[in-house]
């Protein structure tokens, strides 16, 4: 008895334990705010939480097993893509309540290489940073990305980003509502020279210019319909399963679809039960006649 009472004690322990350690973690919702929440895959935007809290995880794992290494060990042993990520990480406490918002699209006119999606992070009503979640256009590789240039200097805020359009265009990023028309990043200084032959976009740069912005929104929305019906969406959303596994979060019509699947299936189930045991029923009574 006192055996069975001992390990009734340290079970329940485990539990107070495991609760503590839940309400310590920090948790990150989304928020899908803003006119482009609707417009943007519902693969990307629904496991966009699970994707930073990955990046947080793994940035996080480098952090600690290389932080007294030197200059050279951290360039060498540490991918980019997490050793710029790691001071963000670090900001990132027990019981904090990470909210993801404001997703958007910039639409870049001369065409886009892949097609990448930003979200804002905040944590107790400030930015936490800025990030992107692209989707190779060739292969279908969904990619977490954070930029720190982009999150030190996109001069992003609530008042310029409420319905702004965003597009760049001779890489300079501009922000555009009804009203006026700003510009939140210039990398022309920074660009590429263009090699001699190479396209110049002059004309879909005129065209585009020449739109007001009723006309600007329907051209990106209409490209950003056409990203989600383009092959290379079902192929990320496989990538994304098999990278996710059980974290991976369906969309609300895959979650439907899957629902009415199995219910078909229940049904025939039952539809198969009902003819085997009908059958039976018949078998047997036949079988009885027979003898008499």
């Amino acid at each position: 008895m006192k055996k069975y009472n001992l390990v009734l004690i340290v079970i329940l322990l485990c539990i107070v334990g495991a609760d503590n350690r839940q309400a310590k973690a920090y948790s990150v919702t989304l928020q899908k705010d803003g006119m482009y929440a609707e417009m943007l895959p519902d693969l990307i935007v629904n496991n966009v939480t699970v994707l930073f809290k990955k990046r947080v995880k793994r940035a996080m794992q480098y952090y600690k097993k290389y932080k007294d290494a030197d200059t050279f060990t951290l360039a060498t042993k540490v991918p980019v893509e997490y050793l710029d990520f790691i001071p963000v990480a670090r900001k990132i406490q027990d019981s904090d309540e990470i909210i993801i918002r404001n997703p958007f699209f910039i639409y870049i006119v001369e065409g886009q290489a892949d097609y990448s999606y930003y979200f804002a992070a905040e944590k107790k009503g400030e930015r936490l940073c800025l990030f992107s979640v692209s989707i190779a256009a060739d292969t279908g590789k969904v990619i977490f990305w954070y930029d720190d240039m982009m999150d030190r200097y996109f001069l992003y805020d609530e008042k310029t980003m409420k319905d702004a359009l965003l597009y760049s265009i001779d890489d300079i990023t501009y922000a555009q509502t009804p009203k006026e028309t700003t510009v939140i990043r210039d990398q022309k200084q920074r660009g590429i020279h263009l090699m001699e032959g190479a396209p110049t976009y002059e004309k879909e740069r005129k065209a585009f210019k020449k739109k007001n912005y009723e006309e600007k929104k329907e051209e990106i929305f209409a490209f950003l319909e056409e990203i989600k019906n383009q092959k290379v969406i079902k192929k990320s959303e496989k990538n994304l399963k098999l990278e996710l596994k059980d974290e991976y979060i369906e969309t609300e019509k895959n979650t439907k679809e899957d629902g009415i699947w199995k219910s078909i299936y229940i049904a025939a189930g039952v539809v198969a039960i009902g003819g085997i045991t009908a059958g039976i029923i018949f078998f047997r009574k036949k079988r009885k006649k027979s003898r008499f």
